[in-house]
């Protein structure tokens, strides 16, 4: 028994290593974020180039026009220099396009924009292949510009530019380093050193050069991309999984897109806002048990959840079984559109109720009011809430503690942005704990 039990625990053991492995080179090797460039990173990476190249672009190219005429094959030498300024019009003109075409949107314009940076990366690194063949590719430091092009791209853009970078920068260099070696091409042609570099004497010391750089650029190039596909896979926790419990819909994919301020000043906006509640629940949780009134408060606050969010609202928080639902913040809307839009809900939760109690009767209570309230971030920079407050919630609030079981009781604000459009039965004027005036009320039908 104690064999078999080792037996399963190394068996076990064994499975939850390949299964990490292969997680491991998963992210390693692919793009497990599957996210493309935006057209704003797209867009920087152009102003960048525009702002950063001519003034390197231009200098080196002067300097080795200056080389070209002291060179021992000054048409060799001066073939490379006319090819390096003949790209420097082509890289200006494709960012240009590229700044022009990322103000638009569309399809088309992302298709464009994607071939036009793919354009300008082959540029680059054909321009600093160029500088790298003029003084001999196998010994040139230029070589470490092509592993930052593929860092960058992968990093700053998306897997297939740095992936292109890669292919293209190590193709680029094995290629005409094996040019040169086999004599096609005259290595180092603005120099005429008094004897060959050891790396073109020696073909064996040259293969074993190309071959380390270009597992070089590779290995570069899948290290950015399993940091980046980590930083995603951390990012998509956060959002998905962390943020999308505490915060609005909204507000998730603001914060996923760097969009979102937390230090924001809370804003007067006109909401609508609903509580609701089960009828008898502390006696339901004696009579059922921690443990299924657990499964059974989830079940009714994840279906909550997922009513509020088919109609468009936003659940402000949970207190035990109450319900808190706001319509109009944080994005605004109509005040007419909210108060339909909220009766609507609760309409539907109230339906979901016998399918979500599983053969236990529920029974909720809902009240609803329209009015102005105070909407944003409440709390200390170590804990803060998104919500909404003001006199309008405090009705809403006592208006479903008033509420008869089953019903749903409504402001005389929100019944006059309903109009004849929903059925009311009047409640006449309430006295709720905490408001001084009486509040006129109506059960919808």
């Amino acid at each position: 028994m104690r064999a078999s039990v080792g037996e399963m625990q190394e068996h076990g053991g064994a499975g939850h290593l390949g299964a990490s492995v292969r997680v491991f080179f998963r992210e390693f090797l692919t793009d497990t974020g599957a996210q493309r460039a935006t057209r704003q990173r797209i867009r920087t990476a152009a102003c960048v180039r525009l702002l950063v190249a001519p003034p390197i672009v231009v200098p080196a190219g002067l300097a080795l026009s200056t080389f070209a005429e002291r060179a021992p094959h000054p048409v060799h030498a001066h073939s490379i220099v006319a090819a390096w300024f003949a790209l420097l019009p082509v890289y200006i003109v494709a960012n240009a396009a590229l700044l022009a075409v990322t103000r638009v949107g569309g399809r088309d314009a992302s298709f464009v924009a994607r071939a036009l940076t793919y354009v300008t990366l082959t540029a680059e690194l054909v321009s600093n292949q160029l500088g790298m063949h003029a003084t001999g590719t196998l010994m040139s430091p230029s070589a470490l510009y092509i592993v930052m092009f593929v860092a960058l791209y992968r990093i700053f853009l998306d897997f297939r530019f740095g992936l292109f970078a890669a292919v293209l920068g190590s193709c680029l260099y094995c290629g005409v380093g094996a040019l040169e070696l086999t004599g096609v091409i005259r290595p180092q042609p603005l120099f005429s050193p008094p004897s060959p570099h050891l790396f073109y004497a020696e073909p064996a010391a040259a293969a074993t050069v190309m071959a380390n750089m270009a597992a070089g650029i590779f290995l570069v190039f899948f290290a950015s991309n399993y940091a980046v596909n980590q930083t995603a896979k951390l990012h998509r926790y956060l959002t998905e999984s962390v943020l999308r419990r505490y915060l609005p819909p909204s507000l998730v994919e603001r914060a996923a897109h760097g969009e979102l301020r937390m230090d924001a000043e809370p804003e007067r906006r006109v909401v609508t806002v609903m509580f609701t509640d089960l009828v008898g629940f502390t006696s339901l949780s004696e009579r059922l048990g921690a443990e299924a009134v657990g499964r059974l408060l989830n079940r009714y606050l994840s279906t909550a959840a997922d009513v509020a969010h088919a109609h468009g609202a936003t659940v402000d928080k949970f207190v035990g079984d109450a319900v808190m639902i706001v319509f109009g913040a944080p994005d605004p809307l109509d005040p007419a559109e909210q108060a339909r839009r909220c009766v609507a809900l609760a309409r539907d939760l109230q339906a979901t109720l016998p399918s979500v109690g599983d053969g236990i009767r529920l029974v909720a209570r809902a009240g609803i009011n329209t009015g102005d309230a105070v909407v944003g971030n409440f709390g200390s920079l170590a804990r803060s809430d998104y919500t909404v407050i003001g006199p309008a919630v405090n009705i809403a609030a006592r208006l479903e503690t008033a509420s008869e079981p089953g019903r749903i009781l409504i402001g005389e604000s929100t019944a006059k942005l309903l109009g004849s459009a929903v059925p009311l039965e009047s409640a006449g004027e309430l006295r709720l704990k905490g408001v001084a005036e009486p509040v006129r009320a109506f059960y919808v039908k």
